[in-house]
């Protein structure tokens, strides 16, 4: 197992660099892609060849081959003369369920919420500049198998447990992208309104390993986030939030600790 509680940190998107070809000559063209793929998903609105090949870069006769391969292969559909996601990106997004770092914890979580009414527990990972959502379970409802989702970062507190651990610089660079992606939430009178103030009152909170959050996006609500030793490379963290607001910072610091052991052993089995 690789532990990523220390100095692995991801390495991170630079902002607007559509035109910064990913791959190599060899697999330019699969990179680039991709890179549409992901683009035409993100942008959640279709898109011709041509705005496709400008935000890329290349010219529209590349743009318009690869999204034909897409087309042939069901990941991308041709609608009223612009592009847009097909079906197939679901077929891929149903096998994230049989992830390993997303099935073997299940049992923990489904444990942990039966013993304690009125919590939420989210495990994520922090992938290049973005927070993947991989496991997430309310006491009494079915878990949630991996999202992207657009919650802030700024008040996400497995994010920003992660964030913490980073470099000034690639913390504050992640979190002006996300910024840009998902906003700025939370309650003004407790969340910084700059990426420094709040990077600094994050790093403030951490003890004993555990960022604890408490009335920042509603009041008398507490959640905290402690990070996990996984078989991935990227790092990962996993969260609680106490919905009832009835365990309070120290208990939930000692469940988030318990919770860790346990999801650290699924990995083991």
């Amino acid at each position: 197992m690789t532990d990523i509680r220390g100095d692995a940190a991801p390495v991170p998107i630079q902002a607007g660099s559509e035109r910064n070809h990913p791959g190599s000559a060899g697999n330019q063209a699969l990179a680039r892609g991709l890179h549409i793929l992901r683009m035409l998903v993100d942008e959640g609105e279709p898109m011709t060849a041509t705005e496709i090949a400008r935000r890329i870069g290349i010219h529209q006769s590349s743009a318009s081959r690869i999204l034909a391969t897409l087309g042939e292969v069901g990941y991308v559909r041709k609608h009223q003369g612009r592009f847009v996601p097909d079906y197939g990106v679901l077929a891929l997004g149903s096998a994230t369920t049989r992830l390993p770092l997303i099935k073997r914890p299940r049992a923990a979580f489904e444990q942990l919420t039966a013993e304690h009414g009125d919590i939420t527990m989210t495990m994520c990972m922090l992938w290049r500049d973005e927070l993947l959502y991989l496991l997430r379970q309310t006491s009494g409802s079915e878990p949630l198998a991996f999202w992207s989702g657009a919650f802030p970062i700024n008040v996400s507190a497995p994010g920003l447990r992660l964030l913490v651990d980073l470099p000034d610089e690639e913390a504050l660079h992640i979190l002006r992208v996300a910024r840009q992606r998902n906003g700025w939430g939370g309650r003004p009178e407790f969340v910084p309104p700059t990426e420094e103030g709040l990077l600094a009152k994050a790093r403030a909170t951490v003890a004993d390993d555990v960022l604890i959050m408490a009335d920042w996006v509603v009041e008398g609500r507490t959640s905290g986030a402690i990070p996990l030793i996984t078989p991935e490379p990227h790092p990962v963290a996993l969260a609680i939030v106490d919905d009832a607001g009835t365990l309070g910072p120290d208990r939930l610091a000692l469940l988030l600790h318990k919770a860790r052991r346990l999801v650290e052993q699924s990995f083991l089995t």
